[in-house]
């Protein structure tokens, strides 16, 4: 993953946690918190290996960004080449 996947996934992430609220599955039935995570991946052509940790860390991003947005910053800039 480039500095810049990590970049976008950060930005993508951040954008989808001030739109989203608790309520928000009984106002939209529609809603899928999966649908946001493969939007926020969408642009990764090689995401890390561990997908399914890095698809995690981004829900739960954006479903609580103050609890969880270090540990999804950590994650994704520690599979960046500068990491290494």
């Amino acid at each position: 993953m480039t500095t810049d996947d990590a970049d976008e996934i950060i930005r993508k992430t951040a954008m989808l946690a001030l739109l989203y609220y608790p309520e928000l599955h009984a106002d939209d039935p529609d809603y899928s918190l999966a649908g946001d995570v493969a939007w926020v991946l969408d642009h990764i052509t090689a995401p890390d290996p561990d997908a399914t940790i890095l698809r995690d860390a981004i829900g739960r991003a954006i479903i609580d960004p103050t609890a969880h947005r270090a540990d999804l910053a950590a994650l994704v800039y520690a599979a960046t080449p500068s990491a290494s």
